[in-house]
């Protein structure tokens, strides 16, 4: 539920229960006694006061809040275009990571949806997750050419540590832009404490021993539902574009692999997300992918 509705409808019912507790208590303090017409219309009059002193001073003390609220959505109103100087310059040195953070944004946004948390800020979240990737950008896989990826895969710890420096870098930059901390968390809450996974694996082929430590993101782990789903549709977007042909059985495999991935790795144990709203995620996820990976008709020659 959006926290300004929430906000009022925690407003109508403490202002009902107010006016309805007093009116009850004074009306039965004059059926009780039995006072007289005037004494009976003075309470009332007391009654309106007090309901208004308390009304008022509910009104005063919760303002701080809707008024954060408010300037957190303006603030993030005025992130949600890629005119902004930061997607421009990721647009600009990394693409393919531009074009990843679109399509994260979109699936995270109608997850949210799905389950009624803040689209908005998982949508805002998407698109600026990856901005750190601008210093580096050929250090990560979907800006590279075959022949670069063999010979970054050579040095892998030294690609690990590159990698995982882009969270670092994104914080950096978002602070240098003034994002506000809201989209800060998501940068940072994205990868949580999980692994660079296609580096462990690849050294495990190899026979390598490597602590997953040493590959593992800083971290948190997702402290909220708008970043656990962040992660997913992060990772789900990944998996799904390193497959040229894709089934529906192929995308429902991909969805249901990560969430259980990452349940298995317990990176969503503190975000909020419950097992019914996991399913209406990946429900979600599933619509999408079909929706953003729709194969087209073959048009005749």
């Amino acid at each position: 539920m959006d926290k300004k509705f929430r906000y009022y409808i925690l407003l109508f019912v403490a202002i009902a229960t107010i006016t309805f507790g007093l009116s009850f208590i004074f009306n039965l303090i004059g059926r009780t006694f039995e006072f007289s017409t005037f004494w009976r219309f003075f309470m009332m009059v007391v009654a309106s006061l007090l309901s208004a002193l308390l009304i008022t001073y509910i009104v005063f003390i919760t303002t701080p809040i809707l008024k954060e609220y408010l300037n957190t959505m303006r603030s993030l109103l005025r992130l949600d275009t890629f005119s902004h100087p930061i997607l421009l310059k990721l647009q600009q040195n990394a693409p393919s990571s531009f074009h990843h953070s679109i399509m994260v944004a979109n699936l995270g946004h109608r997850a949210a949806k799905a389950i009624g948390a803040d689209a908005l800020l998982v949508r805002i979240g998407g698109y600026y997750h990856d901005i750190g990737k601008t210093k580096d950008p050929m250090a990560f896989i979907e800006n590279q050419t075959a022949t670069e990826q063999e010979e970054n895969i050579k040095k892998p710890i030294q690609l690990a540590k590159k990698i995982k420096s882009h969270v670092d870098e994104g914080i950096s930059l978002a602070r240098e832009y003034h994002l506000p901390q809201e989209v800060i968390d998501m940068i940072i809450q994205s990868h949580g404490t999980s692994q660079v996974s296609f580096i462990y694996k690849h050294l495990q082929q190899k026979g390598e021993k490597i602590s997953k430590q040493d590959l593992a993101y800083k971290g948190p782990k997702p402290q909220t539902k708008e970043a656990g789903i962040l992660m997913l549709a992060d990772n789900v977007e990944s998996r799904i574009r390193s497959i040229k042909e894709l089934t529906e059985p192929q995308i429902i495999q991909i969805v249901d692999h990560i969430i259980q991935e990452k349940n298995t790795d317990r990176q969503l144990e503190l975000s909020g997300i419950t097992r019914g709203e996991m399913q209406k995620i990946k429900n979600a996820f599933i619509e999408g992918v079909k929706i953003i990976h729709h194969q087209r008709i073959s048009y005749p020659k």
